[in-house]
């Protein structure tokens, strides 16, 4: 694709790229279609402009739209492949994103749903979630050096969540958190907007964290219910 070129055009980037697309989102005549785990956008005119931000578009694939749908990737004129079928949308409309609060569930407008799905992507554990008991044997002999890196929450019916790395030797599910959002390890949120994004949609004011389970449900915890962990902060709760 070259800058200036009224030939239609489209791009293919993985569905967990899609967010990279909002950078886009006040350019008029672009289109999107969900093909699986792909995302389409397509548009008839490109500037020079435009073609820099589809450049800047993390595994962006472009090519070019011929007769019959068909696609050549630039400066080639051997097609490659074939523009799906489906419903396109305006970007802006795609763009309109919806986080229902009680979990991911099936929207029926054109509004995007986050949802969690499988990661390859590789994630370091700072967040554990394990028992009272177990937190509480290993603390309260651990070396102080260990414990200055952590703290630690505990609920109501006895579960602790220990944030901090490195993470203590214990059974337990591992998460990966940042800035606030929690989300079980070796997961992501598809489309990815990034946990900024994410506590924009859930409204998080500044103190507070949000939970994920890898159904999609998520439960507020505030920031405070974290205490530095230490050997006498441990035997207080314990008491």
């Amino acid at each position: 694709m070259s800058a200036d070129s009224i030939s239609p055009w489209t791009v293919r980037l993985p569905a967990e790229d899609a967010a990279h697309l909002g950078k886009l989102r006040l350019i008029n005549g672009l289109s999107i279609l969900i093909d699986g785990t792909s995302v389409w956008l397509r548009g008839e005119y490109l500037n020079e402009d435009l073609d820099r931000r589809i450049r800047s578009i993390p595994n962006a694939e472009r090519f070019l739209i011929k007769a019959d749908q068909q696609l050549t990737r630039p400066d080639e004129i051997v097609p490659c492949a074939q523009l799906p079928d489906g419903s396109w949308q305006p970007l802006r409309n795609w763009l309109s994103i919806k986080l229902p609060i009680a979990g991911f569930t099936a929207q029926t407008d054109e509004r995007i749903t986050l949802k969690l799905s499988r990661s390859s992507r590789p994630m370091l554990a700072n967040l554990m979630q394990t028992s009272w008991e177990r937190w509480h044997a290993y603390a309260i002999q651990a070396p102080a050096v260990r414990l200055n890196r952590l703290g630690f929450a505990v609920s109501e019916n006895a579960a602790v969540l220990i944030r901090g790395t490195p993470l203590p030797p214990l059974p337990g599910r591992l998460f990966f958190e940042d800035s606030g959002i929690i989300v079980p390890l070796g997961w992501q949120f598809v489309p990815n907007v990034g946990p900024i994004g994410v506590r924009q949609l859930l409204k998080l004011n500044e103190t507070e964290m949000a939970l994920f389970s890898e159904e999609g449900s998520f439960e507020r915890l505030p920031e405070t219910a974290f205490v530095q962990a230490s050997r006498s902060a441990v035997r207080m709760t314990h008491g």
